[in-house]
């Protein structure tokens, strides 16, 4: 079968970056894969995440796209994020292939995010979505909020964990960890509000907030204006965050909305319990509880903080919570979600 992803970008740092990369290389084994992306072709070559050498590459076509992937004979054409789903649903009677728009994030940031993303695009969407042979979602919330405020049966298919690892977290570390791009949207700022309520009840723990962007040189102004210096630790961006994982017992993840990220995943599969706010994303992820904890009061500080009291100050619930992160984990294995995907294909 012949497949042709397309996207505005899969050079750069993130995790549609990732997720791509990891699934384009997993349908590779069995399928002919083009990628398709305004990217040129040198940053595709020296992409952070690394494409499998079979997979093709063409820069995306701007004018005459119609002939031109018609031209390609391709099966599949998956339009990555809004933008490129969007424009596939707009071209899609008129393309040889199946058609699949791939949802990245949250309805409410795709569509309640003022200046961001599909901003005052709903009207596109509900005139041609329904073009697509399928439309795929990332959880059950958003499809019921897709299919609700478009009028289609939306498909929910998880994201693959990047990878597998005997070695797991070790429950014992007084370690958090936070980790992804510096930006409004993670909540890191809250995140340190949070830590410095937590610090004043707790003198052992520690937090390693693992990345770069935009707002880390205020986040840092936060952490000295709070004399947290020893016990924030701010070491940039890293392309190895299995070695963070192994010196942390907690991943905190503060973000105001998220897709289905990453990070959480690898949690799961390194047996560290999470801590996130009751956003969509955490639907699939997070049983309440079992494997991790759901802060109800959206961007509430203290009350994150009091979750974290609950959960550095209880070694046996860490540790059950452990076990259950390795259970859960199971669940978002490479070949489960890409064999959803090849039945999407038939």
């Amino acid at each position: 079968m012949k497949i042709c992803i397309c996207g505005e970008t899969f050079s750069g740092i993130g995790g549609i970056q990732r997720v791509v990369a990891l699934f384009a290389n997993e349908l590779s084994k069995k399928h002919e894969v083009t990628i398709s992306s305004g990217d040129t072709p040198e940053k595709i070559a020296n992409m952070v995440y690394k494409l499998d050498e079979s997979i093709n590459f063409v820069q995306f076509p701007w004018d005459e796209r119609v002939a031109f992937f018609n031209k390609g004979n391709y099966d599949v054409m998956i339009g990555v994020a809004w933008w490129h789903s969007l424009w596939l649903a707009m071209i899609a009677p008129e393309l040889k292939a199946k058609t699949i728009g791939w949802q990245h994030n949250s309805f409410e940031a795709y569509f309640h995010t003022p200046g961001s993303y599909a901003w005052k695009h709903d009207e596109l969407f509900k005139k041609y979505l329904s073009n697509l042979d399928a439309y795929v979602v990332l959880n059950e919330k958003t499809k019921e909020k897709i299919d609700t405020n478009f009028g289609v049966n939306s498909t929910v298919i998880y994201n693959p964990k990047s990878y597998v690892s005997k070695e797991k977290s070790d429950m014992r570390n007084k370690v958090f960890l936070a980790a992804g791009r510096m930006v409004y949207a993670k909540g890191f700022d809250t995140l340190v509000d949070a830590f410095r309520i937590f610090s004043q009840k707790n003198p052992d723990w520690k937090l390693l907030l693992v990345g770069d962007g935009q707002e880390l040189p205020v986040i840092k102004d936060k952490i000295k204006e709070y004399g947290l210096e020893k016990r924030i630790l701010t070491p940039g961006k890293t392309d190895d965050i299995k070695k963070y994982f192994l010196q942390s017992s907690v991943l905190l993840l503060p973000s105001r909305w998220e897709g289905m990220p990453m990070i959480s995943l690898e949690a799961l599969e390194m047996g560290c319990p999470i801590i996130a706010y009751d956003i969509d994303a955490m639907g699939p992820i997070i049983s309440d509880g079992s494997n991790g904890l759901i802060v109800r009061e959206n961007q509430d500080a203290n009350a994150y903080a009091q979750a974290m009291l609950k959960i550095a100050e209880n070694q046996t619930l860490r540790d059950q919570m452990h076990q259950a992160a390795i259970q859960k984990a199971r669940q978002f294995s490479v070949d489960k979600i890409i064999s959803e995907w090849e039945e999407l294909f038939k």
